[in-house]
Formats: C-alpha cells, structure tokens, sequence
C-alpha cells in the first residue's frame, strides 16, 4: 500500500486535489488493473481495493458504514458487497447473499461460507424484477435463483 500512498500524495502534490480524490483516483486505477487479469482468482481481488477505498473514505470524511441488520431471515441482493460489509452480518439473519456481479473466489465469499451463510454471484440480470419482500430460494447445487 505503501506505493499507493506515494501516488496518492504525487497527486496531491502535482494536481492540487483533496487527499480523498487522490486515494479514490489512484485505488480505482489499482481496482482497474486487478479487473482485467487474466486469472480469474486475481480478478476476483479488485473488490478488495474498493472496500479499502470506501472504508479509507468513509473514515476521513467521518462517515459509518450502513450495514444491514435484518431482524427475520432475509437473503440480501445486492450488485457486489465489501468483504467488511460481510463480516458485519449477523449470521442468524443473513441466510444468504444473491449478487448480480461478485465471484465465488472473492474474499467476501469465503468470509460467508465461513459464517454459514450461502453465497450466489454472478445472477445479473435475473435479479432485475426481484422485489423486495418477495420469497426466493437460492439453488446452491445449480448456481441458480429460484423465484416462488
């Protein structure tokens, strides 16, 4: 992180920018990068850069992180979540994470199978008209979302 922090500060130095936009230009540069590896385990890291990126953000604007805290069994979609996001779920709610994007080699993944918690990425466009509320169940064996 340490050239990271260097081009952040070349930036601030060089454009005459705030340090938020320095970090948030040169971690989305860095999240690019990590995209468009070829190896898709590698790839699956660039969600990592981003929850850096939001974390150091939200910290330096003085900012809390909204986590959701169901109070039901509740399966959440999302586009992608943070690997912090996911350790502050509360298991005994979370049942499940249904992602339009994500990868099941992310490290959010792996934190929630860890916590029992069934994961399902790369869903796109099926969950386009899922509303909320609605009863669906998350076919783990075929990848699949099942609508009610």
């Amino acid at each position: 992180m340490t050239i990271c922090f260097d081009a952040a500060n070349d930036r601030l130095l060089t454009e005459q920018c705030t340090a938020e936009w320095a970090w948030h230009q040169v971690l989305m540069e860095l999240s690019q990068q990590y995209r468009q590896l070829d190896d898709p385990y590698l790839q699956a890291r660039y969600i990592d850069i981003e929850d850096i990126l939001q974390r150091t953000l939200r910290h330096l604007q003085g900012v809390q992180e909204r986590v959701p805290t169901p109070g039901e069994p509740t399966i959440i979609i999302a586009d992608n979540i943070y690997p912090s996001t996911v350790l502050q779920l509360d298991a005994s709610f979370v049942k499940g994470l249904c992602l339009r994007d994500g990868s099941e080699q992310a490290h959010g993944a792996i934190i929630a199978r860890a916590a029992g918690i069934a994961w399902l990425s790369q869903q796109g466009e099926a969950l386009n008209s899922v509303q909320p509320g609605e009863t669906i169940v998350l076919d783990m064996r075929h990848q699949r979302l099942i609508r009610d």
